[in-house]
C-alpha cells in the first residue's frame, strides 16, 4: 500500500500530507530545521514561535531549550497548520532530500539550481514528460521518499503540477 492509496491528491494540503506522514519522515523534518543541513533562521524562527504559543512559553525560553525538545514539542504539542506543515516539508527536502528535486526537475528540463527552481514561470510539462520523469525518480530513489516529495509538490502548488497529479493517480 503507498502513501498514494489512502490520499485524495486533489484535496491535499500541507497540513494534511504532515498529519500522514510517518513519525519518523515527521522526525527528520523536524529535526531538519534545526540542523546545521538547513541554514534558515526564519523556518527555526516558525517553528519556535509555535511551540512557544503552543506552550505558552516566551519564545526566548524555546529557543535556549535542546533541539530534542524542540523537535519533541513540534511532533508531540504544536498542532500543525498549513503554513508550518510547509516550512517543515520544505525543511526536509531542500535540507535532506535536495537529489530528488534535483533528479525531477531535470528530467523535466526545468532550470534549477541544486533542486531549487530558478524562474519565476516554466512551460508545464506535459503528461509524457511527467511519466518519464516520475518513472525515473521511482527508479533512482526510495518509493516513500518520491511518493512525499510528489505529495508536497502538490500540496503546496496544486495549480502549477496538476499534470503530476493526472500520472500518479494512472500510476497506481
Amino acid at each position: 500500500m503507498t502513501m498514494f492509496d489512502k490520499t485524495k491528491l486533489r484535496e491535499l494540503t500541507p497540513a494534511r500530507l504532515w498529519a500522514g506522514l510517518d513519525p519518523e519522515t515527521r522526525e527528520l523534518a523536524a529535526r531538519t530545521v534545526y540542523s546545521d543541513d538547513l541554514d534558515d533562521d526564519t523556518s527555526r524562527l516558525e517553528a519556535d514561535t509555535a511551540i512557544a504559543s503552543t506552550l505558552r512559553f516566551r519564545p526566548v525560553a524555546v529557543r535556549k531549550l535542546p533541539m530534542d525538545k524542540r523537535v519533541g514539542y513540534l511532533l508531540r504539542a504544536v498542532r500543525v497548520d498549513d503554513a508550518l506543515a510547509s516550512t517543515l516539508l520544505l525543511a526536509l527536502h531542500l535540507g535532506r532530500r535536495r537529489a530528488i528535486l534535483a533528479a525531477f526537475l531535470d528530467q523535466l528540463g526545468i532550470e534549477h539550481e541544486d533542486g531549487v527552481i530558478q524562474v519565476d514561470e516554466f512551460e508545464t510539462p506535459t503528461a509524457e514528460q511527467f511519466t518519464a520523469a516520475v518513472g525515473a525518480v521511482y527508479e533512482a530513489f526510495p518509493a516513500d521518499e518520491a511518493e512525499v516529495y510528489f505529495a508536497t509538490l502538490i500540496a503546496m502548488e496544486p495549480e502549477a503540477w496538476e499534470g503530476l497529479i493526472d500520472v500518479l493517480e494512472r500510476r497506481d
